[in-house]
């Protein structure tokens, strides 16, 4: 059955902690949308190809994010700078 979920679900902020998604009803819904419905569905959450490219996935990012991934590096140095 581990074929079903994503190898990131145990290391992935959005679903260890609250910070990436508050809701829990919303973090659920994501979980089971994306996490645990087979590698055709976990290949595309934006958080998997972020993490793959980068080794990390920044805290705004959900699974059906819109930004691509060179997006969301731009954005991610953005606040990284604002907090310098």
């Amino acid at each position: 059955m581990t074929e079903n979920i994503c190898p990131n679900i145990n290391t992935c902020r959005m679903v260890a902690t609250k910070e990436v998604v508050p809701d829990e009803k919303e973090r659920e819904h994501y979980i089971d949308s994306f996490c645990r419905q087979g590698e055709e569905i976990w290949g595309n959450c934006i958080r998997f190809h972020t993490k793959k490219k980068l080794g990390f996935c920044p805290d705004f990012v959900v699974p059906d994010t819109a930004l691509s991934i060179d997006e969301i590096i731009v954005r991610f140095e953005e606040e990284s700078n604002n907090l310098q």
